[in-house]
This record gives structure tokens, sequence and C-alpha cells, in this order.
């Protein structure tokens, strides 16, 4: 408690707790649905796509096509993990208490419509949450910060 000399306290500042959590709970989705395309799905595809051409009898002629799937495949999975990696940063640094972070908010659109276009519905669905949340919760922070002020300028 900040107490001052008329006995007024400031408020503490609000915490973006739901929003912490919201965005590790996304990010670390994002870096285990990476990691099972790099290391289990991406064996697994190779392998299976191989046996389906040489069943059919086109394995000489349709060889690249499979590592050309299989490259996608792990590019995608890596773009992915990266989103997964920023987006744990991001929460663990610039979601302190009491602030407004406009790289945030860009940060949050950019994987929603990352999201949207690989059809990823859980993750839309976690991050889009979280800017909700984020996005109210500014409005909260802006309105304290405004009654902080006013307190500040009455005692002077």
């Amino acid at each position: 408690m900040n107490s001052q000399s008329n006995g007024a306290c400031l408020p503490a500042p609000l915490a973006r707790k739901a929003e912490r959590v919201l965005m590790i709970v996304a990010a670390s989705y994002n870096v285990i649905m990476a990691s099972v395309t790099l290391f289990m799905f991406g064996s697994w595809f190779k392998g299976r796509a191989y046996d389906v051409l040489e069943r059919n009898g086109m394995l000489q002629t349709d060889y690249s096509a499979v590592d050309n799937a299989s490259t996608v495949t792990n590019i995608y999975a890596l773009l992915v993990l990266i989103v997964g990696i920023v987006s744990l940063i991001t929460a663990m640094r610039c979601l302190a208490p009491g602030t407004v972070n406009r790289w945030v908010i860009i940060w949050l659109v950019i994987v929603m419509v990352f999201s949207l276009g690989t059809m990823d519905l859980i993750g839309l669905a976690l991050y889009s949450v979280t800017l909700a949340i984020y996005l109210a919760r500014n409005k909260a922070v802006a309105a304290q910060q405004d009654a902080i002020r006013k307190a500040i300028q009455a005692r002077r």
C-alpha cells in the first residue's frame, strides 16, 4: 500500500494473469503441435507415402513429390514452432501488470490471422480470447491510470 500524507492509498496496478495464462497455453499448444509434426508426423508421412506409392507402382515417378510434401510440412511445423516460442516470450516479458503494449496487440492479430489461414481453430480460439481480454483490460488500465493522475494532481 502506498500511503501519502493525506492517508489516501493508490490502487495496485491491474494484473494481466488471465492474458498471460491464456497466451502461455496457446504458445504451449503451438510448440507441442509443431514438435509432433516435426518429429512424429514427418517420418510417419514419408514412410507411409513411400509405401503407398510403391504399392501402386508409382515410386519411380513421384519420388520427389513425397520429398516436396514433407518439406512443406516441416516448414509449416517450423513456422508454428516460431509462433509458439515468440508467443511464450511475449507472454513472459510484455504482459506486465498495469501496462498497455501496442506490440502485444499487433502480435496477437498476426497469430490470429496465421491461425485462421492455416485453419488452426484451437489456436485461433485461444489467441482471439486472449486478445479480447487484453483489449478489455486495456480500457480498465487506462481508466485506472487516469484516476491515479487525478489523485496525484488533487494532492498538489
